[in-house]
């Protein structure tokens, strides 16, 4: 058999614009859309780039078989020609109304989707939120961490590791890959950083991190390292007017110039 081997995300919107296919996004939740099993964890777009379809998942109402539409006999719907068949209740009560089949919605938890690049630039720990869509880093954003990590005195040439984490790891909608799961998969590549590298601060871009912490400030403490939230480099790209809020963010951390004399 065929092993099939499924479409980057790329590679599948390039497919579908060759077939002149347009993916549509809905922004907010349709009337009567049951939850979605797979969220954006960040819904930063790239650029301009097209929007992608949802991943939403609708439970196919089977055909019923012949041989249920046709009623054995003896019973009520074996009436003859002409006849109406009697109810099924009791004489004298009201027959019951009919119902419309039933929505089957799944009880698997939703399932967060991000890519997360996480690496280590001279003592900082860097946890970078990319863009909806993306699976790597672009050269345009990989450009401005390292215009903005020379603010901070380090360059490309102190980068000393680099990952990046796809959620969810796997297709197989039977294993449990929520919220909590994804946190403690991130919390064990970051806590193996940080035990290899002894980084000395965080900078964490973008919304993936703040979510799966919980986090509602704009800086505090993981565990023992300090860290610093700042808009998503890919916001940075489309709206400058972020790049103020991550300056005003970062100030604390530049030194002076006269200190590194």
């Amino acid at each position: 058999m065929t092993k099939f081997t499924p479409l980057t995300e790329p590679n599948r919107r390039h497919y579908l614009e060759a077939m002149g296919i347009d993916s549509w996004y809905p922004r907010v939740r349709l009337p009567a859309a049951p939850p979605p099993l797979v969220f954006d964890l960040d819904d930063t777009d790239y650029a301009a780039s097209p929007t992608v379809e949802t991943d939403t998942a609708r439970a196919p109402v089977s055909p019923e078989p012949a041989s249920a539409r046709t009623a054995a006999p003896g019973q009520p719907n074996d009436a003859p020609v002409g006849q109406k068949p009697e109810a099924a209740g009791a004489p004298g009560e009201p027959a019951a109304e009919s119902v419309g089949p039933q929505v089957v919605r799944s009880k698997a938890a939703p399932v967060p989707r991000f890519a997360l690049s996480l690496s280590v630039v001279g003592e900082f720990l860097i946890a970078d939120s990319l863009a909806r869509g993306l699976s790597q880093p672009t050269e345009t954003g990989q450009q401005l961490l390292l215009n903005i990590l020379a603010t901070l005195g380090v360059s490309a040439a102190d980068v000393r590791t680099h990952h990046v984490v796809q959620w969810p790891l796997f297709t197989n909608r039977k294993v449990d890959q929520g919220l909590d799961q994804a946190r403690l998969y991130v919390d064990e590549k970051l806590d193996q950083f940080i035990r290899q590298f002894q980084p000395t601060t965080m900078l964490s871009f973008g919304a993936v991190m703040p979510r799966l912490q919980g986090w509602q400030q704009p800086n505090g403490d993981y565990g023992d390292l300090p860290w610093v939230g700042l808009p998503s480099l890919y916001q940075m790209l489309n709206e400058p007017m972020k790049k103020a809020i991550c300056w005003h963010r970062l100030k604390p951390l530049i030194q002076p110039a006269d200190r590194n004399a």
